[in-house]
C-alpha cells in the first residue's frame, strides 16, 4: 500500500509503505487474548481495502463464515492485533 506524503523543504510527494505485506482476503487467525470476551474465537479476514484496518467476520466451530453484521460477529481488527494473534497460535 503505497501512502504519499508532501515533504516540508522540497514541496513534492515521497512515498511511504506499509512496514508489513497487506493480509490477503480469507486469512484466518484466533483470537484468545485480552479481556474482552466477545473477541475471543476464531476470525477471518473479509475486506482489505482500508488496510491496516482490516473487515473481519466470525468463523463457527463448523468451518462457515457468519454472514450477521452485529459487533459479535463483524469487527475491525488493526493489523498489529492479527500479527500478534498469528504469532500465538505458531
Amino acid at each position: 500500500m503505497d501512502i504519499s506524503k508532501k515533504l516540508p523543504s522540497s514541496k513534492t510527494s515521497a512515498k511511504v509503505e506499509c512496514k508489513y505485506p497487506v493480509l490477503p482476503n480469507g486469512q484466518n487467525f484466533v483470537v484468545s487474548f485480552g479481556s474482552q470476551q466477545s473477541l475471543h474465537g476464531n476470525w477471518q479476514v473479509v475486506d482489505n481495502v482500508e488496510a491496516p484496518f482490516y473487515l473481519c467476520n466470525r468463523v463457527f466451530e463448523n468451518g462457515i463464515l457468519s454472514k450477521r453484521r452485529s459487533a459479535d460477529h463483524r469487527r475491525k481488527f488493526f493489523e498489529a492485533e492479527i500479527y500478534l494473534a498469528l504469532q500465538k497460535e505458531s
